[in-house]
């Protein structure tokens, strides 16, 4: 019996409000390929635990997946600037942020 799954299998193994925590250094070795599984699934309410995010947490912002986020930074590195999609959804409270110095 094998314990390998397809990526859409993995992904919805994940629930509308479990805490996930993703790998990966802002825009290095992240799960991109789960994000984008997971907001393509409409995930809801997740909450995501992460120091240093970057495009798999503004993109899963940009599809509303995300209620609740812990993390110490959030940026896509020089020269690519803020992550705008989480930016607004804190901003606009559609997000809560819990901020680790």
């Amino acid at each position: 019996m094998t314990k390998l799954l397809g990526l859409a299998e993995a992904a919805a193994l994940v629930r509308d409000g479990d805490t996930v925590a993703f790998g990966g250094s802002l825009l290095h070795r992240i799960p991109a390929a789960l994000a984008r599984e997971l907001a393509r699934q409409g995930r809801r309410d997740l909450i995501f635990v992460k120091p240093s995010a970057a495009y798999d947490l503004d993109l899963l912002c940009a599809a509303g997946c995300v209620g609740t986020v812990y993390a110490g930074i959030v940026t896509f590195e020089p020269p690519f600037g803020m992550a705008l999609s989480y930016r607004a959804a804190v901003e606009q409270g559609r997000v809560r942020l819990v901020e680790h110095a």
